[in-house]
């Protein structure tokens, strides 16, 4: 009787044991995230080019209450996951807002995604966001693979993902060691930097390699990947030179052909946000002339459009 009730226990405690699913998040600027949030506690409708004015839309209420009525929530009353966990450099915690952003005020794709992924895993999700702002994948995260100087970021993408599966114990609670863990997939947001006459011919490669070097380096030769493309300007967007134009262009074909080569066709997916892009005029935000104008709507279409495309990839696996 007691063997039987040991080998009960021993049985119990490997089905709760769960390998947690992690997802690297990279890229640059529009990947660390720029998205305004807005405050809950003021009217929606004056907030304008808000997290909170588009979820507090009529049509849109009911669909994003999860955002604020979880049970657990930070000081601006945003919702924490319990089962959704994020890591970004020295910060970690349980998925809410402020893990995007300068100085952490604002979101990113990561917002959607996350909670995105954790309704789809009963196993916990940790999500490595590792992106700096204004880096090309021609030169400053350039692939091994790509031949001439490694990107000095690439090196930083490689550690920074060792580095949180070295702490998962103190960034995922009741997480032990031998419960591991399963590199899943990759998040990709970047292309303005590449977008110049000498970069952009070389960039479908560089994708390309990245995506095959960091699955070598992190031994993870299954791991999908979503890539946006760069769509801020929408479908038209303003050019004044022609081979600015023309390298524009010439990267947003080369991010939808990466998901076509025969080595990535049935592990990775690209994604159109072109149609996400709201002008400042009449929809608010910064002028910057770049980063969505902070909009926080197109950044929360953007990541809930890259959350959804992961899902058939993982139902395939």
């Amino acid at each position: 009787m007691i063997r039987l009730i040991i080998l009960i226990s021993a049985f119990l405690t490997m089905a709760i044991a769960a390998p947690v699913k992690v997802f690297i998040l990279s890229g640059q600027s529009n990947m660390t995230g720029r998205g305004a949030l807005g405050d809950l506690k003021k009217p929606a409708p004056e907030q304008k080019a808000t997290l909170v004015r588009y979820i507090m839309e009529p049509k849109n209420v009911d669909q994003y209450k999860f955002l604020y009525e979880g049970l657990q929530k930070n000081n601006a009353g945003w919702t924490i996951r319990d089962d959704v966990f994020i890591t970004i450099g020295e910060r970690h915690g349980g998925l809410t807002t402020n893990f995007g952003g300068f100085r952490y005020n604002g979101f990113g794709p990561e917002l959607p995604i996350g909670h995105i992924l954790g309704e789809h895993y009963k196993e916990p999700v940790l999500l490595v966001k590792i992106a700096f702002g204004g880096c090309s994948l021609f030169k400053d995260m350039r692939p091994p693979s790509s031949g001439g100087t490694t990107g000095e970021k690439y090196p930083l993408i490689i550690q920074g993902v060792k580095t949180a599966l070295e702490q998962l114990p103190a960034i995922v609670p009741s997480h032990k060691k031998e419960d591991g863990y399963d590199i899943v997939g990759f998040f990709w947001n970047q292309g303005e930097s590449d977008m110049s006459p000498e970069a952009a011919p070389e960039y479908e490669n560089n994708l390309v390699n990245l995506i095959k070097d960091l699955r070598k380096d992190l031994n993870a030769p299954t791991m999908k990947s979503v890539i946006a493309i760069t769509g801020f300007g929408g479908r038209n967007p303003v050019i004044d030179k022609p081979e600015a134009k023309a390298a524009s262009e010439q990267v947003i074909a080369a991010q939808f052909a990466v998901s076509q080569r025969p080595e990535l066709k049935d592990a990775s997916v690209t994604v159109e946000t072109r149609d996400f892009y709201l002008p400042q005029d009449p929809f608010g935000g910064n002028k910057q002339g770049i980063h969505w104008h902070g909009n926080g709507e197109a950044y929360w279409l953007v990541g809930e459009a890259m959350g959804h495309a992961m899902i058939p990839l993982l139902k395939a696996q």
